[in-house]
């Protein structure tokens, strides 16, 4: 495992308490130390097609990262979905689940479809801002740089993922980076070179699962 990602306190409303890379950081992980009505117990795996894992015969992400912890984790991933158009389904999923943590792992479809990295972004804040209005703490992901028949879209992709870091960065939110979690790993994806096959979506599970 990479300890690329980001960690840093959360500046807002007091909500996380973060871990080092996996090296000498507090036992506990990421906490939510002001729940209210969520259960700390409870994980949603908000995304698209790779989160809900129809792509690859294989088990989902959100069930591995389940039984490496001791979280109840939801699949919230919507194939074909995109972040801009997510944004409420994001307060959907929480009003339902009453998850204490967000997983955000999206963005990849709005650039398939040519919208400005701007708006992305944007759509992303405020499924941050909606996750701290409903005191679940929010994480977002980067995506691992896609190749093969996808690769065309690798410049955006990646334009979006450091977006995506500074976004946290400046929100004091952990990040995690599948872009330097997959780095060189052109054997971690199925043939569309996008969705993660058997070993790719297992690191992505131990990505997120290393954060609790």
């Amino acid at each position: 495992m990479n300890c690329n990602r980001i960690r840093s306190f959360s500046l807002v409303m007091g909500l996380a308490v973060l871990a080092g890379c996996g090296e000498g950081g507090p036992p506990s992980g990421l906490q939510n130390k002001n729940p209210g009505a969520n259960d700390v117990r409870v994980v949603a795996a908000f995304g698209d097609s790779i989160t809900l894992g129809n792509r690859c015969d294989c088990t989902p992400y959100p069930a591995r990262v389940q039984a490496m912890t001791r979280k109840t984790v939801v699949n919230a991933g919507v194939s074909g979905s995109q972040a801009t158009e997510s944004v409420e389904r994001a307060r959907a999923v929480i009003q339902q689940t009453r998850p204490g943590f967000m997983l955000i792992l999206y963005g990849h479809n709005d650039v398939a479809h040519g919208t400005q990295i701007g708006s992305i972004v944007d759509a992303l804040r405020a499924m941050v801002e909606i996750c701290l209005a409903e005191k679940v703490v929010p994480v977002l992901a980067t995506y691992p740089e896609p190749i093969g028949d996808h690769a065309a879209y690798a410049p955006r992709e990646l334009l979006l993922n450091s977006r995506i870091r500074a976004l946290a960065a400046e929100l004091g939110l952990e990040c995690v980076d599948l872009e330097k979690e997959f780095a060189g790993g052109d054997n971690l994806f199925i043939e569309d070179g996008l969705h993660p096959n058997d070993a790719g979506t297992q690191i992505i599970a131990l990505a997120f699962a290393d954060l609790f």
